[in-house]
């Protein structure tokens, strides 16, 4: 994260960084909606039904979409699935922001959010690891993670902020913020079928191997754990009773190693033995996580959160630095899209299935969530592909002045 620090303030932005920039300015204003989306429903009249599925509905849709986008990322190009998803979300952000209509077409629109930004995330994937080396591609996800974590400590504060005002403002935050971030990207070259040294042949059947089926496991796992915590964490606080500030401060300091650690991450996953530094980073998250039913102290539930906090950094960087290293460029959106849906379906099982064994037995989400990183830590130590070529130092084509002219 210093390091992309270090380049905004230089303000000579290789391609690579203004797509991160994009998506710290994006991420920011889309999570503005997170903490006060209940209570835009509830004022239109809204029960607890309504809400649920106005929330969970995006996520859904995010989900379904990422393979299909992954292919029209491969055929028409990283660029105009950037651009023109963003557009759109921009646009059905406004019409929320204006409430217009009803609460069900007002659902529909949010639907629409949940598949144009979806469609945007195997883009944003497959592009940045076109713009960058491959010994590289680890710190790159890193810093993606750091901007995407700054944008959601961030943004659910301005959220709160412009909600004085109107309900209906974080949208406006929303629509905002992903029209900033697309003015960062109207200069980003187009990268599809553009590099020439990875020249990985694409077999049939590539999305059976497990050069990405290993991964996109370990992701579900990943995601339905985080998930899990984003509906059973305040409700575990309460029940020791932390109140609403405290828990927010929990949230801020889990937070604090992603953000100092991603670039040091970055390194090691681009040069040190994945198989250790997964299934390490796995058990790591697994054993905290069995830990927390038995803590009563808000100050050792804080210092264990920041333990678990660093073995969840290096997980999904690392994870799509393999994807993104063991399948040829041309089907390099497919492969990112189908991380994606591993990812954020195990996101949708994380927040309905474990999040709801909080009510049966407050223990239970965090061992079965402990259970899926104990599964995960095995299938990576074992079957996680062996990396197949070493570091180079040769520069990625797209960062040259000539070819970057060639294409604005």
């Amino acid at each position: 994260m210093l390091d992309f620090l270090t380049t905004l303030r230089s303000r000579q932005l290789d391609p690579a960084s203004r797509l991160l920039l994009g998506q710290l300015l994006m991420f920011t204003g889309i999570a503005a909606v997170f903490p006060v989306a209940p209570l835009y429903v509830r004022s239109h009249g809204g029960g607890s039904l309504a809400i649920a599925a106005f929330i969970a509905g995006p996520m859904v849709a995010n989900t379904i979409i990422q393979v299909p986008a992954g292919h029209l990322v491969d055929r028409v190009g990283r660029k105009p699935v950037l651009i023109g998803a963003r557009l759109v979300f921009s646009v059905l952000s406004f019409g929320l922001f204006l409430n217009l209509g009803p609460l069900w077409l007002l659902a529909l629109l949010r639907l629409g959010q949940g598949l144009t930004g979806g469609a945007y995330i195997p883009a944003l994937r497959a592009a940045l690891a076109d713009l960058t080396t491959g010994e590289r591609r680890a710190q790159r996800y890193a810093q993606l993670q750091a901007v995407e974590m700054v944008g959601l400590l961030i943004g659910p504060a301005i959220g709160g902020a412009v909600a004085l005002w109107t309900d209906s403002a974080i949208f406006l935050c929303s629509g905002l913020g992903t029209l900033l971030g697309v003015t960062a990207l109207f200069r980003l070259p187009e990268t599809r079928g553009h590099r020439q040294e990875e020249a990985i042949p694409a077999t049939p059947g590539w999305w059976r191997t497990s050069a990405v089926l290993v991964p996109s496991l370990a992701l579900l796992a990943a995601g339905a754990m985080f998930a899990m915590y984003d509906v059973v964490w305040p409700q575990y606080l309460s029940a020791r009773g932390i109140g609403p500030f405290l828990i927010g401060l929990s949230i801020s300091a889990f937070a604090i190693p992603v953000l100092l650690l991603a670039g040091t991450v970055g390194k090691l996953g681009d040069r040190w033995n994945r198989r250790i530094l997964l299934s390490g980073s796995f058990l790591v998250v697994a054993s905290c996580a069995a830990l927390y039913p038995e803590i009563r102290s808000y100050p050792v539930i804080l210092l264990v959160g920041m333990i678990e906090a660093t073995g969840f950094v290096v997980v999904q960087p690392v994870l799509f630095a393999v994807i993104s290293e063991t399948t040829s460029a041309d089907v390099r959106g497919r492969a990112m899209g189908m991380g994606g849906f591993f990812q954020f379906g195990g996101s949708a099982v994380g927040a309905g299935v474990l999040g709801a064994l909080f009510g049966v037995q407050q223990g239970l989400p965090f061992w079965c969530g402990a259970s899926l990183c104990v599964a995960a830590a095995a299938l990576t130590a074992v079957a996680l592909p062996r990396r197949r070529w070493r570091a180079s130092r040769e520069p990625v084509p797209q960062l040259k002045t000539s070819d970057l002219e060639a294409q604005l």
